[in-house]
């Protein structure tokens, strides 16, 4: 996703007939991301379904980040971490089989980036610093609420 997904390719989700997907899949399948497993390409089923499962991983990865802000959150102001110290953390827990993820690792990277106007200026800080704790949304983490909710689900982070 993102900006791996510019440089890589993306993880494909499509749905609709089968045999419209068998005639694609070779095209979409040199478009896709690849791994050593294959292309990330999976056909959901009828219409509509690969986008209802992008919306339900969209989802699940609004509520990763926002778990992952409110722990760096308790660090900072509750236990009082520097910058460099929450990095190690998240370098660390990106080193466990729970917790390795490409969030928990851009975190640290973005945690410990300093602020390169700052450093022009012979003063030290962090980028993260200067971020308003503020954030929008385009709707599908609403959605993926609204569905669970319809359908009687729990969706936990």
């Amino acid at each position: 996703s993102g900006e791996e997904g510019a440089r890589n390719g993306p993880s494909l989700m499509p749905g609709g007939p089968k045999e419209a997907y068998d005639l694609l899949e070779p095209i979409l399948s040199k478009s896709a991301a690849q791994t050593p497993q294959g292309a990330c390409i999976s056909h959901f089923g009828m219409i509509g379904t690969g986008n209802y499962v992008k919306m339900v991983h969209n989802g699940i990865e609004y509520g990763d980040m926002q778990l992952i802000a409110e722990i760096y959150d308790i660090l900072k102001q509750t236990a009082g971490l520097t910058n460099e110290e929450i990095a190690q953390t998240f370098k660390a827990w990106n080193n466990t089989q729970e917790l390795e993820s490409y969030l928990i690792e851009i975190t640290g990277i973005i945690v410990a980036t300093k602020d390169d106007l700052l450093e022009e200026e012979g003063m030290e800080g962090y980028l993260v610093d200067k971020i308003l704790d503020k954030t929008g949304m385009k709707g599908t983490g609403r959605w993926t609420i609204q569905e669970a909710a319809e359908r009687s689900v729990a969706i936990p982070t």
